[in-house]
């Protein structure tokens, strides 16, 4: 008789914990690499560079309450996600990467804005077709600086401010460094 009630309560324990790891939530990560180019005028001339761009996407997926217990459960769909953004800039005529950006920043949509170099200082750059375009007359605004990291924020075109985290910002990057 023991060993039936152990067996049940072993039982019913191992269910309830399948219960409460089925409603937790779940990491998801979307990575994407595209390659795009802007061009800049250093003064003499026109200088196009090739940039290298890679989004990881991190969702926080959420079920939906009502759906607990249920195999099949909806999700929520307006969780907010850290996308972090490397991206790597060839400025030159040889085949490897001069400077490499990394960012990092949470939000309910994904944004197609970049960090790019522009005169030995960071610009954004929007998503325009097979290139990207440097958005002028944009002041980006410093919140703090911690640890050689800065922290900005970048006001999007629904007049949202976007505050995200440089990581890593290295103009002597090689492609064979990282690699």
């Amino acid at each position: 008789m023991k060993k039936i009630i152990l067996t049940l309560c072993m039982t019913g324990l191992l269910l309830t914990s399948i219960h409460v790891t089925a409603q937790e939530v779940d990491p998801e990560v979307l990575d994407t690499k595209i390659s795009k180019s802007y061009t800049i005028n250093d003064g003499k001339k026109l200088i196009k560079n090739t940039v290298e761009i890679t989004t990881k996407r991190l969702n926080t997926i959420e079920r939906d309450e009502k759906d607990e217990g249920k195999i099949d459960q909806a999700r929520v769909v307006d969780s907010i996600a850290t996308i972090v953004k490397t991206v790597r800039i060839d400025n030159d005529e040889d085949d490897d990467f001069d400077e490499k950006i990394v960012f990092s920043y949470e939000s309910k949509t994904p944004e197609d804005f970049v960090l790019v170099s522009k005169d030995d200082e960071l610009v954004v750059a929007m998503d325009d077709g097979e290139n990207l375009k440097i958005v002028e007359n944009l002041n980006l605004k410093s919140k703090k600086m911690d640890n050689d990291k800065a922290t900005y924020i970048f006001t999007n075109e629904q007049g949202e401010n976007i505050e995200f985290l440089v990581e890593e910002y290295n103009r002597s990057y090689t492609s064979t460094s990282s690699r």
